[in-house]
């Protein structure tokens, strides 16, 4: 599952992993909140600004609250929010852009379907 607010970035990652993985992908910090429960995606790729009221903290935090098991990794812009970002549990933080590490993240952690 990716949650960021560019719906160019979450069409891109759908695009990129569609042939390899089962993609979940939502624009909204509160519809990632509904579908998470609903969906239980065996990997978590989290933009930490969203749009609206739930942020990426707010769902990194539910995330390893209720579904520790269930890997997050972060993407932020800027570099101040890495240290907060793994104190909270995130199992990575990547800057952006990151596309290939992200890549390279995300086949290390999950077998394609």
């Amino acid at each position: 599952m990716i949650v960021d607010d560019e719906p160019k970035i979450t069409e891109a990652f759908v695009e990129a992993f569609e042939d390899e993985y089962i993609v979940i992908a939502t624009n909204s910090g509160e519809d990632a909140m509904r579908m998470i429960p609903d969906n239980l995606p065996e990997l978590l790729v989290l933009d930490w600004r969203l749009r609206g009221e739930i942020q990426g903290k707010d769902i990194l935090v539910f995330m390893k609250q209720k579904y520790p098991n269930i890997p997050v990794y972060v993407v932020t812009a800027s570099s101040h929010f890495v240290k907060e970002i793994k104190s909270l549990g995130a199992d990575d933080c990547l800057l952006k852009p990151c596309p290939e590490p992200l890549s390279e993240k995300i086949r290390q952690t999950l077998p394609p379907c």
